[in-house]
């Protein structure tokens, strides 16, 4: 039945029916992720695409057979599509691309968007700070008094198409829709505005995907915050949540895409800076437990997560190292923190939030950038075919200059 709300339950209960006599069993505390009682096989399930892990062919046949008298389905031995995901698998250089291909034109051709006359590079206008003899002055944000829209779909259709494109692979968008979709019921003239210039940005960068290098599947997060950046005097917060160090422990060459981005607005009214920061850190770790939880159910062991922080004042309030008067809010919300600490389910350290070699990445989505900014520092967060040029480009140079390095000092050598 069309529509039917209660089809997605009726169809879960009626497979967990037909799978528990074969032995597979929904893994408590997960959202689709199941495995087998006695054999190695886990798989996950969303909507009606299985991604299985096998270690033994004689295992897969196994889930086969439990399907085969109930549904129909098709097996991909390649793995190359998963809910609407395109993945390219390079297992000799260690690593996987994850794309939706055509996923853009598609967009585009369905909303009637004409490709832009030039080249869009940022998803949102930037509101820059005013300088002046009295110092940095960030003045509030300004009531939008533009005409309001006869009807909200069209909005409400920009949003619902890309933030499955968002969340899955464009992830630098996502501070841009999480502006438009606290408008989208009461839209206005520069709530449109803002889609047209989101829609001229995708459509400028269509050919982008993750790419996830080979690690040891431990956990790490980058938190930050960005104070009364938002109407209502709301503050955003950010958090990315990735896979740092490679099969050895090393951290990675080239950093790893990431597996989830946290990007949204504190829905209470925060004091202060840290009471900010404190907020994202909170809400990042509530994010993280299921990542968690998720990882030592597929066997990978971990250790407290790493929980990255720009600010002092909230790691010092983390760690019992500060008492803050006038603090019913934190003391209500806050104190979380400091159990999972003593529990060894978090590490959260500070680091400075422009450290050249261990930057916060989560920086980049708590607030709106700079064209310059964008150019410049997008191609950690997303790849394309330009950046992934350029990048193997500078890593032959300096192959290239170690080599006349070590060249040099032969020479050298032999001449003395």
């Amino acid at each position: 039945m069309y529509g039917l709300k209660e089809a997605a339950i009726l169809a879960y209960n009626k497979l967990i029916l037909h799978l528990t006599p074969r032995g597979y069993y929904p893994i408590p505390g997960t959202s689709g992720l199941w495995r087998h009682k006695t054999r190695k096989t886990i798989f996950s399930l969303c909507v009606d695409d299985f991604g299985i892990k096998y270690f033994d062919k004689q295992d897969v046949a196994h889930f086969q057979d439990s399907l085969k008298d109930h549904f129909k389905f098709h097996l991909d031995w390649k793995g190359e599509n998963y809910i609407g995901l395109h993945l390219q698998w390079n297992y000799s250089a260690g690593y996987v691309d994850v794309s939706m291909p055509n996923y853009v034109d598609k967009i585009m051709k369905r909303l009637c968007h004409p490709p832009p006359s030039s080249p869009q590079f940022s998803p949102h206008e930037h509101s820059p700070t005013t300088f002046g003899k009295k110092g940095t002055r960030q003045y509030a944000t300004a009531p939008d008094l533009s005409p309001p829209l006869k009807s909200p779909t069209y909005i409400q259709q920009v949003v619902g198409s890309l933030l499955y494109y968002a969340r899955a692979i464009d992830n630098t968008i996502l501070p841009a829709l999480n502006d438009i979709s606290t408008q989208q019921s009461k839209p206005t003239q520069n709530t449109f505005k803002k889609c047209k210039r989101l829609l001229d940005y995708v459509s400028t960068y269509k050919n982008t995907f993750l790419r996830y290098h080979a690690s040891n599947m431990v956990l790490s997060v980058d938190s930050d915050a960005a104070y009364l950046v938002a109407p209502g005097a709301k503050s955003r917060i950010a958090g990315f949540f990735y896979f740092k160090h490679g099969p050895d422990g090393k951290v990675l060459k080239h950093i790893n895409s990431p597996i989830h981005i946290e990007c949204k607005y504190l829905r209470h009214v925060v004091a202060s800076a840290a009471e900010a920061e404190v907020g994202g850190l909170f809400h990042n770790c509530q994010t993280a437990i299921p990542f968690r939880h998720c990882l030592i159910q597929m066997n990978h062991p971990q250790p407290p997560t790493p929980i990255k922080t720009d600010n002092t004042t909230a790691q010092s309030f983390t760690y019992n190292n500060i008492t803050i008067k006038k603090a019913k809010s934190w003391d209500m919300r806050y104190y979380w923190l400091r159990d999972k600490e003593n529990q060894l389910h978090f590490k959260i350290y500070w680091k400075k939030g422009t450290d050249p070699d261990d930057p916060n990445y989560a920086d980049y989505h708590s607030k709106h950038h700079a064209v310059i900014y964008h150019k410049g520092i997008r191609h950690k967060y997303i790849h394309d075919k330009l950046n992934l040029l350029v990048r193997t480009f500078d890593d032959n140079c300096n192959i290239l200059a170690n080599m006349f390095t070590r060249l040099r000092g032969c020479i050298d050598l032999h001449s003395y």
